[in-house]
């Protein structure tokens, strides 16, 4: 197994290439570009009129993307600066003086449009194919109750962490079930104390690889979707925040593992 974990870390940074470097990424980055970075005022104002914001733009700038605003929707409101330059007389000596001034300007959200698709890298994240006798295995070795459920919110699983226990959504096949139990287990197993914890970004990070990595010890491909998940959270950054965790991966995905052989020793040879 030990291999096979160090393998699954090469696997990881391999694909991780292999998506930045794709059409479908460099679409995603055309797009993103045409975004600029708001000052913190602008960015506290567009919090506070619409926090789930996620690209704005200007009416005019949506519309060269093929995108139009959707009638009634209300603008967010916005400080845009106005440059002035102008000359002043001291003393018979002239003086040039440059400050800015500021009005209102408003933008939307791509919420609040409609027209063209836009490049997402949610749509690296894939179903994982194929059912597997594992995911029962694995329920019965966790950590935490498992039940599963006819809809999780329109999420393939998720562990509370007040009641400590694991919800997964029934409809996806068992392999797919599998990666995302195994992902839940990792968050109780790693993130249960809020004390200390890393951050959202790196929770699910830290969550996604150890899934990836357990499930590549077990033989099943979840590439397809762990991939793109990690490259949805992390960013240009995911390798290295993987890195920065690699211990506490290594050691959460063992953890996984040794319980699971240790209950299903001859099963697994068989699998």
């Amino acid at each position: 197994m030990k291999d096979k974990v160090k393998e699954a870390f090469e696997l990881i940074d391999q694909g991780f290439k292999q998506i930045t470097t794709s059409e479908q990424y460099k679409k995603f980055l055309a797009f993103s570009s045409r975004f600029y970075n708001y000052s913190l005022k602008n960015q506290l104002l567009i919090w506070t009129q619409y926090p789930n914001a996620s690209y704005v733009a200007g009416f005019v700038e949506w519309k060269k993307m093929g995108r139009y605003v959707k009638k009634g929707e209300k603008g967010i409101k916005i400080l845009a600066p106005i440059h002035i330059r102008t000359t002043q007389n001291d003393n018979g000596e002239e003086k040039v003086i440059e400050y800015n001034r500021y009005r209102t300007i408003s933008v939307f959200d791509i919420s609040q449009t409609v027209g063209e698709p836009v490049p997402s890298l949610k749509g690296f994240i894939k179903t994982v194919p194929g059912d597997t006798a594992i995911y029962e295995m694995m329920k019965k070795v966790s950590p935490f109750p498992v039940e599963e459920l006819d809809d999780c919110g329109g999420a393939d699983g998720y562990y509370n962490l007040m009641t400590k226990d694991i919800k997964i959504w029934s409809q996806k096949p068992t392999a797919h079930r599998l990666l995302t139990l195994i992902h839940e287990i990792a968050h109780g197993v790693l993130h249960s104390d809020r004390k200390v914890s890393p951050g959202h970004k790196v929770m699910e990070i830290e969550a996604e690889a150890v899934g990836f990595v357990v499930c590549h010890a077990l033989g099943i491909d979840a590439s397809m979707n762990s991939m793109g998940y990690l490259l949805y959270f992390g960013g240009d950054s995911t390798m290295s925040l993987i890195e920065d965790s690699r211990e506490r991966i290594n050691l959460a995905a063992k953890t996984i593992l040794n319980a699971l052989e240790n209950a299903y020793m001859p099963e697994l040879s068989k699998a």
